[in-house]
């Protein structure tokens, strides 16, 4: 019986991708669009461009169809509305807090799940994408 020498081969090192608990947190905390962006960078990583892309229209779609239900259950004056106003009202706030928490929740426990189920990835530092996002809200005023 002959042995081959096997040489210097490495196992094969796991995808980094953004795990299911940054996706939560950003989705919550920012918006579930920021989320949706993790998500499809998540998916480019995996060679999934298309279900990536898909990932960010939800995103904007669902914060769309959020800012909708908001104005029409809370009864939103669309005339003479300022960000004073908004941050006066406490149903406005707990509301759209409510719907961020369901659009995280949906991309965390459903998209997530769905595309990433076999749990060979390694987790990527959030540390570039907070440090982006914190820039862009430090510089368009809080708007994401």
């Amino acid at each position: 019986m002959e042995f081959e020498e096997q040489g210097d081969i490495e196992p094969e090192k796991p995808i980094a991708i953004y795990s299911k608990w940054a996706i939560l947190g950003f989705s919550v905390f920012f918006s579930p669009v920021v989320g949706s962006v993790l998500l499809m960078l998540n998916l480019r990583t995996i060679g999934n461009k298309r279900a990536g892309y898909m990932m960010l229209l939800f995103g904007v779609a669902y914060m769309v169809i959020a800012a909708i239900v908001l104005i029409k259950v809370i009864d939103i004056p669309l005339t003479g509305i300022t960000p004073e106003k908004i941050v006066a009202n406490p149903k406005i706030i707990y509301y759209s807090k409510a719907l961020d928490i369901l659009g995280a929740a949906i991309l965390a426990e459903y998209f997530f799940k769905r595309y990433f189920q076999n749990g060979t990835y390694e987790s990527k530092s959030i540390w570039i994408p907070l440090i982006v996002v914190l820039l862009l809200n430090f510089l368009f005023g809080g708007l994401i």
